[in-house]
């Protein structure tokens, strides 16, 4: 039925570089230390490096404006990546990273299926409505299932369903606004893809772009929820 709106090519790429750096990236948090700093600079380098190529296709004047961003964005977010696990111990990142892999999962599936009006045309031609409730929907589920697992029936009720309802909006609501903000840069850079890093996904930048900007706000929900 939905055969013709997905892209089986590019799915079978995407799951396949899912399926080799979910589980690589689940170990290296759960181990911390050094390989996690290592992983969080790797990803900063690479991720800097792309920001700089997409600033080479802006005009000079904006460049070392751009750069100074790069460097204060994917810097800080980053910064925001480690210490969720030093906050909130390896249960909570864990939700966090599928918290934000389900709401581009959601996006994807959604907007393909469902279809429908397009949310930002200008800027990600691609993206529709459905899409979008689909990245809020997805995070919430997880964060229920999440809250479930760690509390039982009793976290579900009052403050706790609540509280996780507002954590699966925000982070989808995050994620989408990262997404859109290098596709914005894209746009003006002329460019499809930040890169050719990932197959089926093409740069880092590509990949993390919805984790950058969720990553302080779930440490700052996290903060306000166990306060």
């Amino acid at each position: 039925m939905f055969e013709g709106r997905l892209n089986v090519e590019s799915l079978q790429a995407r799951s396949l570089s899912a399926a080799l750096l979910i589980p690589a990236t689940l170990l290296i948090v759960y181990f911390g230390g050094w390989p996690f700093i290592i992983l969080l600079a790797l990803l900063g380098g690479v991720s800097f490096y792309e920001w700089y190529q997409l600033s080479t296709h802006c005009d000079a004047n904006r460049r070392n404006v751009l750069l100074a961003a790069g460097v204060l964005y994917i810097g800080g977010s980053l910064v925001c990546c480690y210490l969720i696990p030093e906050n909130t111990g390896f249960y909570w990142s864990v939700v966090f990273l599928l918290m934000v892999w389900g709401s581009d999962i959601g996006a994807y599936f959604s907007g393909k299926m469902v279809g429908g009006a397009r949310m930002a045309e200008s800027i990600s031609p691609n993206k529709t409505w459905a899409g979008f409730g689909g990245a809020l929907a997805t995070p919430m589920v997880i964060g229920f299932i999440a809250m479930f697992l760690f509390t039982g029936v009793d976290g579900l009720s009052g403050v706790g369903l609540m509280m996780m309802s507002i954590a699966g909006v925000f982070v989808g609501l995050a994620g989408q606004g990262g997404d859109l903000l290098i596709s914005a840069f894209k746009r003006k850079a002329g460019v499809k893809d930040t890169g050719t890093l990932i197959p089926g996904h093409g740069g880092l930048l590509d990949r993390i772009d919805s984790m950058l900007l969720a990553a302080p706000v779930f440490l700052v929900l996290y903060a306000v929820g166990h306060g």
